[in-house]
């Protein structure tokens, strides 16, 4: 295979890498381009015969979901449980790693792989117990409950995450600053942890999106209007056994607003922390 690959003249792979691109790019394109089309739509032309472009533009369906269907407010429950779970996690796993990593006790190697296993475990699989303890905890549709909830799954893969970066880091320069009477907390403040940018902030971003996405916890742990997080308030479009398609096209529009921007104002990060594990330091 490897032969017959090299055989290919350099402009006919060319050509045929950027037909395979296109392609692709439009698969990806596609569902984003009907969903923006669709939000400008009347409901009538909607469930009528199917059309690229609008043919009457409306924006009732984005006044729709700012005055009719709270998302404003689901926006804003969400953006506290997503920055408030991304802080403590980020927090929580850059000490685990640490120690996982630099420091020598009993039983290191089997809580390391303990973290890599938890994370392997499904969500769904954790639904049950979780909503019993946050029951039993008074917790349940308030914030700290669902902030609880998603850090049982968030804090192993960034611990794991930042496990796989510290170990690509050289040891010399934090044994330096021990030498020079740095603390341990010292040296992994001043040293580590500015070196562990790109890590920290490619898992911040994982966990971000995961949180913001975040359904089946969301609708059990929250069910009340003022706790309620977007992925689930987007449900609301749903009308006995009609769907409100224009209004949740608009809606899920401004829900991955956010998201996306986070993404390209974090782009560079996001790409040198996913590449920097794969070269040892």
């Amino acid at each position: 295979m490897t032969q017959f690959i090299d055989r290919i003249p350099e402009s006919v792979f060319r050509v045929i890498s950027a037909i395979v691109i296109f392609i692709l790019f439009m698969l990806i394109l596609f569902p984003l381009y009907f969903m923006v089309t669709t939000s400008f739509k009347f409901e009538s032309e909607i469930y009528s015969q199917f059309s690229w472009f609008p043919r009457e533009f409306t924006s009732t369906n984005y006044r729709d979901v700012v005055v009719n269907y709270r998302i404003p407010q689901y926006l804003v429950n969400t953006l506290i449980v997503a920055i408030s779970t991304t802080s403590i996690v980020v927090v929580v796993s850059v000490l685990a790693s640490y120690a996982l990593t630099r420091l020598r006790f009993p039983g290191r190697a089997v809580m390391a792989r303990g973290v890599l296993f938890v994370y392997l475990i499904p969500g769904s699989l954790m639904l049950i117990p979780m909503y019993l303890i946050i029951v039993k905890a008074g917790l349940k549709d308030t914030f700290p409950g669902l902030i609880i909830a998603n850090m049982s799954f968030s804090v192993p893969f960034c611990t794991w995450l930042m496990m796989g970066y510290l170990r690509t880091l050289s040891h010399e320069i934090e044994e330096a600053s021990l030498i020079d009477g740095c603390t341990r907390m010292q040296s992994l403040w001043h040293i580590v942890i500015p070196l562990s940018i790109p890590a920290i902030v490619t898992a911040s971003i994982f966990i971000f999106n995961n949180v913001w996405n975040e359904y089946i916890f969301a609708l059990v742990l929250a069910q009340d209007d003022k706790h309620k997080m977007i992925s689930v308030g987007l449900a609301n479009f749903q009308v006995s056994d009609i769907y409100r398609v224009g209004p949740m096209m608009a809606g899920s529009i401004i829900a991955m607003a956010p998201v996306v921007t986070l993404y390209i104002l974090a782009q560079r990060h996001v790409v040198g922390g996913l590449s920097a594990g794969a070269v040892k330091g």
